[in-house]
């Protein structure tokens, strides 16, 4: 395959290339300790289903939800903790399908359902709400499921119909992440039915079925390899084998879910990455700065360390880079038009450059990063979820999110997880440190390992 020069970008449909800079510092604020609802027992019922409805939040009142039991998935939409994870991966999964979906109404406090019910009491159709009671001094009692920012109403850029592209995604990849659309919204289930309208019964919901995880968001190799631990979505971290714990954010009153991780070069310590581009650095990780408190253009999605630790780059989905400690910034797809979003990236391993990997496979090398190939042009069953490279640069593996492989240049073909039907979809992978297999990881801590890596349990 051709070897591109520095700084050139590879993918179809690209306009008006020009690149930015951005680097900041952040101080992170104080943390506050949480304690974790437990999950119910699994009941042996599939939990989405149509009378099945969200579980109350354990403490609080509808509608004053305290913000630290809320979490943020995307722009303007706040969620409980428990449903974030699973929501920003339906939120991804659209993006990468080319389904324009967005949280129209997500938590909403009492002010909003005061508000909504008044709206469609005005039009002549209050049943079209969950209409407010209260209490004996006149203040109002929530009785929305939005009220425990277990509902979303999405949007899809124009109003969602149960024949649009969003419904349609949602009917299809919503349920195996926990999100249930209820039988009143659904048609003829109510003078009111409603497209948009979905619900997160992902612990089982009121009818005690059986929990769908939907949390995780990556995986870090044990130093030896013996081992590895998953990171979830609320910043968790589940050690198997060897692997060790050197601390999590799960504690933590985040306040945009986990979207990625990433190892220090030896292994002895790990950064958790926020949406908002926040860090959480444990063992032998060092902060060098965070986006936590920029107004972005598009959230982040990944990060990547430099060969030596002492900095990193975050990649947000439009393909903006922004360069921490001593990570150099040496182009990006900000400016530019793209066929897809940009899900992760991975550095050179001379720290000279960088790849970006967009869901199409549409590949974009800046610095010293080589051009090896790509799946812009293939027609993918399902979009590309992240990337490896080789140890030496000179190839690097693509997963999606069905855990299909694509390897480029000198990357060997190891296998794949395409045809094990994985529950929940695919989220990332990882190799080992000489390249001769690597493991992927799905959305319910699913661990497949492949070729020379071992396998030491899922979670």
């Amino acid at each position: 395959m051709p070897v591109a020069p520095p700084g050139r970008w590879f993918n179809r449909g690209v306009r008006s290339p020009r690149v930015h800079k951005l680097s900041v510092s952040v101080v992170l604020a104080t943390l506050v300790v949480l304690a974790a609802p437990p999950a119910p027992a699994s009941a042996g019922e599939p939990a989405v289903q149509p009378d099945n409805r969200p579980t109350p939040l354990a403490g609080v009142e509808n509608g004053y939800v305290p913000s630290e039991r809320l979490i943020s998935v995307a722009p303007g939409c706040r969620v409980a903790r428990e449903a974030g994870p699973s929501l920003a991966l339906l939120f991804r999964s659209a993006s990468g399908a080319r389904v324009r979906l967005g949280g129209r109404d997500c938590y909403r406090p009492i002010s909003g359902q005061v508000a909504v019910a008044s709206a469609w009491s005005e039009r002549g159709n209050s049943a079209c709400a969950a209409t407010p009671q209260y209490h004996p001094d006149g203040r109002p009692k929530g009785t929305s499921m939005h009220g425990w920012g277990k509902a979303v109403d999405f949007s899809e850029g124009s109003p969602m119909t149960f024949t649009s592209p969003g419904y349609r995604f949602l009917k299809a990849n919503a349920g195996r992440l926990g999100w249930n659309h209820p039988g009143w919204a659904e048609p003829g289930g109510s003078a009111c039915p409603e497209p948009w309208h979905w619900e997160w019964v992902g612990d089982g919901g009121t009818m005690g079925g059986d929990p769908v995880r939907a949390d995780v968001v990556g995986l870090l190799a044990a130093a030896d390899e013996a081992g590895y631990a998953t990171v979830t979505g609320l910043g968790g971290v589940r050690p198997r084998g060897s692997a060790r714990s050197f601390g999590s954010a799960e504690t933590i009153p985040l306040n945009w879910v986990v979207v990625g991780a990433a190892s220090t070069p030896d292994r002895s310590g790990y950064w958790l990455l926020g949406g908002d581009g926040g860090i959480f650095n444990f063992g032998t990780a060092a902060f060098h700065g965070s986006t936590g408190s920029m107004r972005l253009n598009s959230p982040v999605v990944g990060m990547a360390p430099t060969p030596d630790g002492g900095g990193y780059w975050l990649v947000a989905g439009d393909g903006g880079i922004f360069s921490f400690g001593t990570a150099r910034f040496h182009g990006s797809t900000g400016s530019m038009r793209l066929n897809s979003p940009v899900v992760g990236m991975a550095p050179t391993p001379d720290g000279g450059g960088y790849w970006l990997v967009a869901a199409d496979g549409g590949m974009f090398g800046f610095g010293t990063a080589a051009f090896h190939g790509s799946t812009g042009d293939i027609r993918l069953n399902q979009p590309v979820v992240g990337m490896s490279p080789t140890s030496d640069g000179g190839g690097y593996w693509l997963v999606a999110s069905d855990g299909g492989i694509f390897n480029f240049g000198n990357a060997g073909f190891l296998g794949s997880a395409a045809d094990r039907r994985l529950p929940t979809p695919v989220v990332g992978m990882t190799r080992t440190a000489r390249g001769d297999g690597y493991w992927i990881v799905s959305a319910d801590g699913t661990v497949v390992n492949l070729g020379a890596a071992g396998h030491f349990g899922s979670g």
